[in-house]
């Protein structure tokens, strides 16, 4: 007995000790969570890397010193664990200023060494670090908990299910079967041919359609939309898109034609199966063997760079799937601050609308730079760098950007299903910046909607879900995109029936300010910035009136919990009261059972 003794205490020692470490990474955490979230709501963003990486530092430290001191740690314990976890970043910061160690690395490096230091610290005040827990556990607290976590769990079910509802419907393919042709377009062989990758699972909408709207506007270049061999492409939002050709009908068309394919733009593919991946990628670097301007566009960068083509090149994508394509593609050097990379038979574009400048450059390459100075202007875009990407400041998810999609996601309880209805003759931009930003800023749902298929004012065949008669019971709003339509509707000649619509584009402008603007004013300025953010969208000269910040959808969970809470504590007095009379009821039950004079203990031994 006396032999097991210390073993036993040296493994409870180690136990705690090891328990304590494991406390402070979770201190250390929450407290870059929290203090993240406060200095996002009102504070200017760091921009500075040292700074930044300074201020992580802090926060760290400042999460874990207010745990020691509720654990009632001396102050030198406290003061000891702040020098050992700023510390790595104070020294490996020179080599950094003189420009011998880059970011990433100081980064590393210095949350490596932190959490390696951490220990002596600990184990130079280790009898703090093994003492058994002051914390007293009531019985009280039982019940506590109970109610703390149906509180949460309400508002955390109706989240759930209306955050999954709307990533869900981004890309969802239609319930019905249709067969629509697309409309016929005669070929010119003294043109650029560009041709425009789909995936049968969903492609993003303004990936897709800002640069052909650019390319197709110049009416100097063959455009075609193709795919491996879907007849029905879903695009963000479940606006319908019928390919031009297959793969198979643009070669046969080429070699009718004794023409060649120019150029190749991949817009982001909503995860393509893996044999219709295994197609796109063939495909591609069959063209890319035979001369082909490739082109990525966003996260059309991972199917690029799924074909091999990027290995040992540079590129760039969407700020939000650097990392990813860091971590899954090595081999090729991402970089950031630029709106496209021109590697010579490559480029690959930032984020979303950026993908505009990666068109204006094939311009610049394919036909001549007065063509994209041309095309620049003909839609409004004011971002446009002749002969050079221009720069683009860099992004990342912020604490206020976690808040504000999680609120809009789960509790928006403005208008949360949009029919958008379909008119001939509606830009390709104005279609794309209807369905793209209501969905990605996780407002809600839209619904394309028209009696017929229609065609975009540069040849592309949509089909509508729903007619607009059918949709009149099931949308919060009708918008009409495209100032086609909005000259109609000047002119007397507007559609009829279903909801009043709204008619988005009044005014010759870039198409996706008004839909900014529109957010803003109808739900809130902060999701409108988020939704800008996303589509790398500079709105610095885009003046957003409205609600400063999604109230009422922070409002909405702290209700949603309280009446949770209440129910739980209605309950369970319920419970407990109904527990109590039972238990009355049988106590009674068991008396008048029992015989005069006989005693309940005799009774209890028989």
């Amino acid at each position: 007995m006396t032999v097991h003794e210390p073993r036993a205490r040296r493994a409870r020692l180690a136990g705690r000790f090891v328990w304590r470490y494991i406390e402070l990474v979770i201190a250390m955490g929450l407290g870059v969570l929290l203090i993240d979230l406060v200095w996002g709501l009102g504070l200017p963003k760091v921009t500075r890397f040292d700074v930044g990486v300074l201020l992580m530092a802090a926060e760290m430290s400042i999460g874990v010193a207010v745990w020691l001191r509720i654990r009632r740690h001396s102050w030198a314990s406290v003061g000891e664990m702040s020098v050992a976890m700023v510390a790595p970043f104070l020294v490996l910061l020179v080599p950094f200023w003189f420009g011998v160690l880059p970011g990433d690395l100081v980064s590393w490096i210095g949350h490596g060494l932190m959490f390696v230091l951490m220990v002596p610290a600990m184990v130079r005040r280790r009898e703090e670090y093994t003492r058994p827990s002051r914390f007293r556990v009531r019985a009280t607290w039982g019940k506590r908990v109970s109610v703390v976590l149906v509180a949460l769990a309400v508002p955390g079910a109706v989240s759930a299910v209306n955050t999954m509802g709307k990533f869900g419907d981004q890309y969802r393919a239609r319930a019905d079967a249709v067969a629509v042709r697309p409309a016929p377009r005669a070929h010119d062989p003294a043109k650029p041919t560009v041709a425009f990758v789909t995936s049968a699972n969903g492609t993003n909408a303004a990936d897709l359609l800002g640069p052909y709207e650019v390319l197709a506007g110049t009416g100097k270049v063959n455009a075609y939309v193709v795919s491996s061999g879907s007849r029905l492409i879903p695009a963000t939002g479940g606006l319908d898109l019928v390919p031009d050709l297959t793969f198979d009908e643009l070669g046969r068309l080429l070699a009718e034609r004794n023409d060649r394919l120019d150029a190749v733009v991949i817009p982001a593919l909503n995860k393509p199966p893996a044999t219709e991946l295994a197609s796109i990628t063939g495909w591609l670097r069959e063209q890319s063997a035979g001369g082909t301007l490739t082109v990525s566009v966003c996260n059309g960068a991972r199917t690029l760079a799924a074909s091999g083509l990027l290995d040992g090149r540079r590129a760039t994508s969407h700020w939000w799937r650097l990392n990813g394509l860091r971590a899954d593609f090595t081999e090729v050097t991402w970089l950031t601050g630029r709106r496209y990379v021109d590697d010579g038979n490559l480029i690959t574009t930032a984020g979303v609308l950026s993908g505009i400048d990666g068109a204006l450059r094939i311009l610049e390459r394919l036909v001549d730079a007065d063509a994209a100075r041309q095309a620049a202007r003909r839609v409004h875009w004011r971002h446009y760098s002749p002969g050079a990407a221009a720069p683009l400041a860099a992004s990342a998810f912020e604490a206020k950007d976690v808040a504000v999609v999680a609120l809009t996601s789960s509790y928006e309880p403005g208008p949360a299903t949009i029919g958008v209805r379909l008119i001939d003759g509606t830009g390709e931009l104005e279609l794309a910046s209807a369905f793209n930003t209501y969905t990605e800023s996780m407002i809600g749902r839209t619904i394309a909607v028209g009696d017929g298929p229609v065609r975009s004012r540069h040849g592309l065949t949509f089909v509508p879900r729903a007619t607009v008669a059918a949709a009149a019971g099931d949308v919060d709003r009708l918008l009409v995109p495209g100032t086609e339509a909005a000259r109609r509707q000047a002119a007397g000649d507007a559609p009829t029936g279903g909801p009043r619509p709204e008619y988005l584009h009044a005014g010759d402008e870039f198409a996706f300010d008004p839909v900014l603007r529109d957010i803003a004013r109808t739900y809130n300025v902060q999701t409108a910035r988020w939704a800008a953010k996303t589509l790398e969208h500079p709105v610095i000269d885009l003046r957003l009136a409205g609600s400063a910040w999604p109230w009422a959808a922070t409002v909405i969970p702290v209700v949603l919990a309280l009446l949770g809470a209440a129910a739980a504590i209605v309950t369970g007095t319920a419970f407990r009261r109904f527990r109590t009379r039972s238990r009355a009821a049988g106590q009674s039950r068991e008396a008048l059972d029992t015989p005069a004079g006989t005693p309940h203990t005799d009774l209890a031994r028989t």
